[in-house]
């Protein structure tokens, strides 16, 4: 199943993107940083944002009903990331055990190895391996399939 990304803003590197979760429980501003950790690996937060605190949360459940648009969005800003920095690498793990495990669902909906241009691997304690669904990952890495030296 397709969903649509919400349109969104973003800063001049492509690091901060801004968009409106628009659902059951109103609107909501949402921020997607993507920050250095080293030289070629950058860490994904996916945050809610208060605009009249200034304030960043990233332990907040919206619970918006529009899990599916908010995803398709953090793909699109990672998507465009990664095509102007192709040989950096995303790392992400949700801010708890569970919403880890919410991302590992929606990555088995959507991700098909052979056919997708990226490539997933999952974390269990010091170990790394290609994404495979029904697996309990700990965190994530993302990076462009076409940078990889086998």
């Amino acid at each position: 199943m397709h969903y649509e990304a919400y349109c969104f803003t973003s800063n001049s590197e492509n690091t901060r993107f801004q968009f409106q979760s628009v659902g059951k429980r109103g609107v909501f501003e949402k921020v997607i940083f993507i920050t250095a950790m080293s030289d070629d690996i950058y860490n994904l937060a996916l945050v809610d944002y208060n605009v009249e605190t200034e304030e960043y949360n990233d332990i907040s459940v919206t619970d918006n009903g529009d899990m599916p648009e908010v995803l398709a969005t953090v793909l699109k800003a990672v998507t465009i990331f990664l095509n102007i920095n192709p040989t950096k690498t995303i790392y992400f793990e949700g801010s708890s055990p569970a919403r880890t495990r919410l991302y590992q669902i929606a990555i088995s909906k959507i991700y098909n190895y052979d056919e997708s241009e990226f490539l997933i691997q999952g974390s269990k304690g010091e170990n790394w391996s290609i994404f495979e669904p029904n697996i309990n990952f700990e965190s994530f890495l993302i990076k462009k399939k076409r940078n990889l030296n086998y």
